[in-house]
């Protein structure tokens, strides 16, 4: 599949000044009775504290297996998963081929060859799955133990193989015309793990299909599912940003004029946008933030660079935070700053609060904790 030309869409970002890769280092050192020292493997030790764990974006060059993670381009264009023991994985460039690195404990980078040039990457279990859209979709599960890859799906060309079986809900086979339009609707599209560890795919339009085996999906329509998306469908479609499943186990879905709600037992519900963020930038990242409430994040871009992290509490209310001005790369002084202004690739939030970020725009891999009362003026 590396011949595909959604492979190699992404082009990376220019050097950056000297003088700011002088920055990057010093973000990256500690300094003690001995003065200055590298520390490879920094983290966040207070609420409101952002550190840089990987990345230069003074680096226009592939990553070499074994440097520090903090001396290593991580320029990828997306991609980030977080597995149940901590360790961080993390898409790359690569020449013209697909690589994702792993963290290790010591700061070191280890790469890992793939088939799919990932746009998204999430970890279920002992496996990483990663998805590639647009034309078309490709899914690949590669297993943590021995980075064994199992293809799932390559539906990368208008013609599907013979094998593929898409049912709906009932168990009925899609038609040639609906194999058609399924093919169009999944560019863009995006994965998420649901609470009882089934990974479903959120197409452009907003429709749900659960992977339910190589070769096998099947769509999913949740109660209340359709009258809720129904009430943030726009122009576009669904337009899916991003995806989160919270600690009661519902997942949350991140489109372009809103957010959906799929409880494990209540009726699906949504949340739409106002209109006066209509003509801005998307919000490209979600994230819960312990309080039954979801962290908004992105929806910067060179000429609109206004941070705007939101804040929409369980009932509906949207705040917008003030986390400071916009911040050009590195961002490495600590402040929150820093992850307003990232352009996300994927963002999780690990078992102890912590939520790891991939800042495309940079080429930067931050961990930060949220502050311990989080407030904001109103979204109207």
């Amino acid at each position: 599949m590396r011949g595909h030309p959604w492979h190699h869409q992404h082009v990376r970002y220019n050097r950056v000044t000297t003088a700011v890769a002088l920055l990057a280092a010093l973000g990256a050192c500690t300094t003690g009775e001995g003065g200055p020292s590298f520390n490879p493997t920094p983290h966040p030790t207070r609420p409101g504290q952002v550190v840089i764990i990987a990345g230069d974006p003074a680096l226009n060059r592939d990553a070499r297996d074994g440097e520090f993670a903090l001396r290593s381009s991580a320029y990828g264009g997306g991609g980030l998963a977080v597995s149940s023991d901590g360790t961080v994985y993390y898409r790359v460039y690569f020449g013209r081929e697909g690589r994702v690195v792993r963290l290790g404990r010591d700061g070191r980078v280890q790469l890992n060859a793939v088939d799919v040039v990932a746009e998204q990457m999430i970890a279920n279990g002992h496996d990483l799955w990663l998805l590639g859209s647009g034309p078309g979709i490709a899914i690949t599960k590669v297993s943590f133990t021995d980075w064994r890859e199992t293809r799932i799906v390559d539906w990368t060309t208008r013609v599907a193989s013979k094998t593929l079986k898409v049912v709906d809900a009932s168990g009925t086979s899609f038609s040639r015309h609906e194999m058609d339009e399924l093919y169009r609707d999944w560019s863009g599209a995006k994965i998420f793990l649901r609470a009882d560890g089934t990974p479903v795919i959120v197409s452009t339009s907003g429709r749900l299909f659960e992977v339910r085996g190589p070769e096998k999906f099947q769509e999913w329509t949740p109660p209340g599912y359709v009258k809720a998306l129904a009430g943030v469908i726009g122009g576009g479609g669904f337009q899916p940003q991003d995806t989160v499943t919270d600690e009661q186990g519902q997942s949350i879905l991140l489109g372009r004029t809103g957010i959906l709600y799929i409880p494990r037992d209540r009726p699906a519900r949504h949340v739409r946008f106002p209109a006066s963020m209509a003509t801005l930038p998307p919000w490209s990242a979600i994230t819960v933030t312990g309080q039954e409430s979801v962290l908004l994040l992105g929806g910067t871009t060179t000429t609109q660079s206004a941070p705007r992290p939101t804040l929409i509490r369980a009932d509906g209310r949207m705040e917008r935070l003030d986390w400071g001005t916009f911040k050009r790369c590195p961002g490495a002084d600590g402040t929150l700053a820093a992850v307003a202004s990232a352009l996300p690739g994927g963002v999780v939030r690990t078992s102890d609060g912590t939520i790891v970020m991939n800042d495309r725009r940079c080429g930067q891999i931050y961990a930060f904790k949220l502050p311990e009362k989080l407030e904001g003026e109103p979204l109207r």
